[in-house]
């Protein structure tokens, strides 16, 4: 009979760990005892408009920034001990990519790998993908479009396999078919089991790809949620047509905003099985329930009276 062995394997810590992370320019904040973990294996959306506070974040996590309070943790290990131990383990892409303009693409990516001493195991690859042809890597950076310089920095994050990557507003700059193309691959290194930080402004694409997002505004974190639970909180417009109207209409977890006749408009938050059994017994004509989407969400925790 085999022994029954002690189980040695110990739970991996999270990919990134802030703890009351603050930055502040003379007296102007760039973030504010802000904590979030990001667990290994997961695609993480950082959400806010220019100026809230994200890329500031992330110089924060790769030693580029030094805080003015609080601690940062990337693979457990504190950022400003082992800055270069991370990023030699981390994709980064930074906002508004601007590489080398005298080099050609095709010398900036072999630079890219030399500084890092690793071997682009993913390049061929990348470059079919994001159709990068020889053309264009053998001309200067300088005269490359803003979108072939995105996709440039997407392959430089991407070719060597990372643990984590941490991306700054990477669709910008890509038409409809490399943004689908650059999804696409978030899930497929989602799948092998590597880590996303995915900074953007852009709502719709955090919705398509990630699990949990941080909303920050004007440098503090005002929800860290999963998108499904984002969503439950913000409310929803229903709009109900009944074949008569009725005197004092009410509505489980709903409230009446307008009415004309037999059309009544209300707001309606959070889970719905009661109202659903509710409407089963009414005379419904017709009725509009759309599902929140996230940049409703993200609408209600920018406005101050949110």
């Amino acid at each position: 009979m085999a022994e029954n062995l002690p189980d040695n394997t110990m739970p991996l810590p999270p990919a990134i760990t802030v703890e009351n992370l603050s930055k502040y320019y003379d007296r102007t904040v760039g973030v504010k005892e802000i904590s979030f973990a990001i667990q290994a294996g997961e695609i993480f959306g950082f959400l806010g408009p220019n100026g809230a506070g994200k890329t500031t974040t992330i110089r924060l996590l790769l030693d580029l920034l030094r805080p003015s309070g609080g601690k940062a943790f990337v693979f457990g290990k504190a950022v400003r001990k082992n800055s270069l131990e991370i990023r030699r383990r981390c994709g980064y892409l930074p906002g508004n990519f601007t590489p080398f303009a005298h080099l050609s693409g095709a010398e900036f990516l072999r630079l890219a790998a030399r500084l890092r001493g690793i071997q682009p195991i993913r390049l061929p690859d990348l470059l079919s993908r994001f159709q990068l042809s020889e053309k264009e890597l053998a001309q200067k950076i300088k005269h490359l479009s803003h979108g072939t310089l995105q996709k440039l920095g997407i392959v430089q994050a991407f070719f060597h396999a990372p643990e984590l990557l941490i991306l700054d507003e990477p669709t910008l700059g890509l038409d409809p078919l490399m943004q689908e193309e650059f999804y696409a691959l978030l899930r497929e290194v989602n799948r092998e089991g590597r880590t996303v930080f995915f900074s953007s402004h852009n709502l719709p694409e955090v919705e398509k790809v990630c699990q949990r997002a941080a909303i920050i505004r004007e440098g503090e974190l005002v929800a860290l949620e999963t998108l499904e639970n984002l969503k439950k909180k913000r409310y929803r417009r229903l709009k109900l047509i009944l074949r008569e109207p009725l005197a004092e209409l009410q509505l489980p977890g709903a409230r009446l905003v307008h009415q004309q006749g037999a059309a009544y408009e209300f707001l309606v938050k959070g889970d719905i099985p009661d109202l659903l059994n509710r409407l089963a017994g009414l005379p419904v004509a017709d009725l509009v329930f759309p599902e929140a989407d996230l940049e409703e969400v993200f609408m209600a925790y920018y406005r101050r009276n949110a």
